[in-house]
């Protein structure tokens, strides 16, 4: 007669079998093939971190007179360079309109380019949780709109709307204003150039961009501060890609906690607005 194990070695020999199932099975599903293709691990085997943004976005990214790229996402992926421990950032300097084909192509690791986090980019790429939170708002011709007051006194078949080309404030123009005549540029001092000379009627972008396209122009603009909406920037990586996700999650985590983020908001004279109208 054959004997059943006793109770203990029972446990001990189905643990065995487990293992040894796994073992002729290999890893758990997607687990070492998800971590190997993760663009954090490539990213620190390589020894630098690669990073598409369009440097015209005060003050997330610009050019300053020395000809040097500075800004608070500059500095935020010093940080993340710093936590990540490789050697130097590498930055793709890309129109914002193709910014996300740049990522999904492997030319980039991240997008950190104060870009919004929308449901629908999310189809495409995956989103860390948000470092800033902004409000879009107007920039407005006193030679063309000296009487309005609000985005719903734009949508006139009269009027003329300039935003930026693949931007939120193009997405919400069209939204907001259907029946006003938008024009699209492809860079953001195009589009409050065109205000500024009175050519369009306002001009719906990032409330600090606006702000600083008045203080340029303050004999023939004026701004309308009310938020159109309130959006989240968050860094953009490909999809599939859970490990560098989790991994900017918690050096973000971090930085809320020891302050650093709050230093860097004080440093580019930003306010964060993710308590703000919605």
């Amino acid at each position: 007669m054959v004997r059943s194990p006793r109770p203990g070695r029972r446990r001990l020999l189905l643990a065995l079998g487990g293992v040894l199932a796994l073992a002729a099975c290999g890893a758990p599903p997607g687990g070492l093939d998800l971590w190997k293709s993760s663009t954090i691990r490539q990213a620190k085997e390589r020894g630098r971190l690669i990073v598409a943004l369009e440097p015209e976005f005060r003050p997330f990214e610009y050019i300053d007179e020395g000809g040097n790229l500075v800004g608070f996402d500059v500095d935020l992926c010093e940080i993340l360079r710093q936590e990540l421990n490789v050697e130097r950032v590498e930055f793709l300097r890309v129109n914002f309109d193709v910014i996300i084909s740049t990522l999904l192509s492997g030319e980039a690791d991240l997008i950190v380019s104060g870009m919004t986090a929308l449901p629908e980019r999310a189809l495409r790429v995956s989103y860390s949780d948000p470092y800033f939170h902004t409000v879009t708002c107007l920039l407005v011709s006193r030679e063309r709109a000296a009487d309005v007051r609000s985005v719903a006194e734009l949508d006139r078949p009269e009027r003329v709307v300039a935003v930026k080309q693949g931007t939120t404030g193009e997405i919400a123009a069209r939204k907001r204003c259907p029946r006003a005549r938008l024009v699209s540029f492809p860079t953001e001092n195009a589009a409050a150039l065109e205000v500024a000379s009175g050519r369009a009627d306002a001009f719906l972008y990032d409330k600090k961009s606006v702000e600083q396209h008045h203080a340029r122009h303050p004999d023939t603009t004026f701004l309308i501060l009310d938020p159109v909406t309130v959006e989240p920037y968050a860094i953009a990586c490909r999809k599939g890609d859970p490990d560098t996700v989790a991994w900017l999650n918690l050096v973000l985590h971090h930085l809320r906690r020891d302050g650093r983020l709050e230093e860097l908001y004080a440093k580019h004279g930003l306010e964060d607005s993710g308590d703000g109208p919605r």
